[in-house]
């Protein structure tokens, strides 16, 4: 859904969307402390008018084929592909996609009380940065963004964008993602009625009085 709606808005079917993988895959570094997380590009190809069904088999054989190859550093990827660089965006992708699989809101540790600790530290690594994870039956999560590029407002529509994709995917998977309703009911009378309400009345009889007068006037 994230995928197709940034397809939607950048007019473009071919979209890298970085994700962070744990990158334990290996019995010996599970139970060991430290930061062993890679970062994967994942190229998903929305030509050709994917429905829902066909785009998630899209996705999921893009995510398995980089889970097959995480243990290779994102640098030597960088290194490989050797994209423009530029310094006002990162390579490869400029948005990024966590799905936080063992979120928890509390730790539950024998003899110690532990509450969390707010970070003040707000930096936008990446043009913008989806968090989500479970808490019970719903999915929850944040939409980070960098405000040298957009304004709240628009963030918030973007997350508007992403719920109205996630309802119009389920209810009708067989229809091109391309073509599924984006805009809400309120945005879309804005923009299709309220701000194209132009039509105004044409003063036909006053010209034609003015007409008659000079027509009058010019009479010997």
């Amino acid at each position: 859904a994230w995928s197709a709606v940034l397809a939607r808005l950048s007019g473009q079917d071919d979209v890298v969307i970085g994700t962070p993988s744990a990158n334990r895959g290996h019995a010996a570094i599970e139970p060991l402390i430290g930061f062993f997380v890679n970062t994967l590009a994942l190229r998903v190809d929305l030509s050709d008018e994917p429905n829902t069904s066909e785009l998630l088999k899209r996705v999921r054989r893009t995510m398995l084929d980089a889970q097959a190859h995480q243990d290779l550093p994102f640098e030597q990827v960088v290194e490989i592909v050797q994209p423009p660089r530029r310094l006002d965006h990162t390579p490869l992708f400029q948005v990024m996609f966590a799905w936080q699989s063992n979120e928890r809101a509390a730790w539950d540790l024998p003899g110690l009380e532990v509450t969390p600790a707010d970070l003040a530290y707000e930096a936008a690594k990446f043009d913008l940065d989806l968090h989500l994870h479970e808490v019970g039956e719903e999915i929850v999560g944040a939409l980070g963004y960098a405000t040298a590029l957009f304004e709240r407002s628009t963030i918030e529509r973007h997350v508007g964008y992403l719920q109205t994709m996630l309802r119009a995917m389920v209810a009708r998977p067989q229809q091109p993602v391309a073509t599924l309703e984006l805009l809400s009911p309120a945005e879309r009378q804005l923009l299709l009625q309220t701000w194209n309400a132009t039509q105004q009345a044409y003063p036909k009889h006053r010209c034609v009085h003015q007409l008659f007068e000079a027509q009058v006037e010019r009479t010997p």
